[in-house]
């Protein structure tokens, strides 16, 4: 919802898959790296004269009359297609904005149907090109954002125009945040999936004036366009204008006598300077008071390692997720939450996939030897086919005996791994986890 700060968003339930495909399909030489496919709607149906974008390079194409778009000379490596805000006049440019009135359902890429749940640049499908390659047949399916289409009118019935108000809606969480009312007083606020269905009320205030709409129903993919929002009271009195500097100047030379220095009183106060004490009188000072900022309505946003997103390394198939997490257990449970096990790493070339992708930090992986002592095992039962121990004191060197530690961790030296048991410091500071799950393309 776009009236929520872009510093939270609750956590989505339904999985994003990010595909990491290796193009091996040649391209026309003169054209480069390419990607083309067709826009379709809810129905299947092609939609033409509609903006599609990469992110990267931020490279915008427009559908043509069957609904397809060709991206051409694309960098190679990560590519992310997203929805810019659609041209509402003919000489109008579509650019990326939050406010994008569409969104992405799912990408059909080589027979592999992903949905997306979360939008970019925070999250959403991500597939990777190679260079001089040519992806094709690309099926985007978008469709309408949830939302309400408000109107702030004073009590007289006049409309609210190109104004900034503070605003309040109460459903599924409370959030508060800003919106501009345009020529005609309208203002748009979106909703993500997870904040519908739900009843919702709709509060703003303007200058001291209020307005609260009744509780109304908001459904998935609903368009609540005619919402009223009556202030109640009339458009405030105009300030009175300041006279500009030029003009008290202009009255000064005419021979206005310029007003007196206040005199200084016992309220006054003494400022040391480098040059001796100079005294400063007291005034109280005001806080500046510029109504509502005129900023787009805020949005909750989840922090980067909580994208509910799998990357599929293309050697195996395989899924991958990281996650934040306080401890050990807590990671094995969301792993099993998803019908996943903490990462098990079977060759090196996994190694440097998993540390290209992810970085070498501090993870939680799927090896222990608590069954029997010095016999290391993956949590899903893969043989231990390769290691990747460090040496064993090139971390402060742990109080627990070698029999102790029963679990391991992924470091940010290299990616090396290090066995640890509670009281050690790297138990304590480890904090995230990477998760697999072998059926991820298959939706389960």
């Amino acid at each position: 919802m776009n009236h929520r700060s872009f510093t939270h968003i609750a956590y989505l339930f339904s999985v994003v898959i990010v595909l990491f495909l290796v193009a091996s399909v040649p391209c026309i030489a003169q054209n480069g790296t390419a990607l083309s496919g067709t826009v379709l709607d809810m129905e299947g149906k092609p939609i033409a004269g509609f903006a599609i974008g990469l992110l990267q390079g931020a490279l915008i194409s427009m559908t043509d009359e069957k609904g397809a778009f060709t991206f051409t000379n694309i960098p190679a490596g990560p590519v992310q297609i997203a929805i810019p805000t659609q041209p509402s006049k003919e000489n109008e440019e579509p650019m990326f904005d939050f406010e994008a009135d569409d969104e992405i359902l799912s990408i059909k890429i080589r027979g592999i149907t992903l949905y997306q749940d979360t939008r970019p640049p925070f999250g959403g499908i991500e597939f990777g090109v190679k260079s001089s390659s040519h992806i094709k047949d690309v099926a985007v399916t978008v469709r309408p954002r949830t939302r309400i289409r408000a109107k702030v009118i004073f009590k007289d019935g006049k409309p609210l125009t190109n104004a900034s108000v503070s605003l309040i809606v109460e459903g599924n969480g409370r959030a508060t945040g800003g919106a501009t009312t345009d020529a005609e007083g309208y203002f748009v606020s979106y909703f993500d999936k997870n904040e519908v269905p739900a009843h919702y009320t709709v509060s703003v205030k303007y200058k001291g004036l209020s307005a609260k709409s009744e509780l109304f129903l908001l459904e998935e993919g609903a368009r609540y366009d005619d919402l009223v929002l009556t202030l109640d009271g009339n458009v405030p009195p105009a300030a009175p204008q300041k006279e500009s500097l030029p003009k008290v100047l202009d009255k000064l030379s005419d021979g206005l006598t310029p007003p007196e220095k206040p005199t200084l009183t016992e309220t006054d106060r003494s400022v040391p300077t480098n040059k001796g004490q100079v005294n400063i009188q007291e005034v109280e000072v005001k806080p500046r008071v510029t109504g509502a900022e005129p900023t787009k309505p805020v949005r909750q946003m989840r922090p980067p390692w909580e994208k509910d997103a799998w990357a599929v390394n293309p050697a195996n198939g395989h899924g991958y997720k990281k996650i934040r997490c306080d401890s050990l257990d807590e990671a094995r449970d969301r792993a099993a939450a998803q019908g996943a096990f903490l990462l098990a790493i079977n060759d090196e070339a996994e190694q440097k996939w998993i540390s290209g992708f992810f970085g070498n930090h501090l993870y939680w992986i799927g090896l222990s030897d608590a069954e029997n002592e010095g016999e290391w095992v993956w949590q899903n039962g893969d043989p231990l086919t390769y290691t990747n121990w460090g040496p064993k004191h090139s971390f402060p060197r742990s109080p627990l005996s070698q029999e102790k530690k029963d679990s391991a961790v992924m470091t940010f030296a290299n990616g090396q791994w290090h066995a640890v048991g509670p009281g050690d410091v790297l138990w304590r500071m480890t904090k995230m986890a990477i998760l697999e799950k072998a059926d991820v393309l298959d939706g389960k």
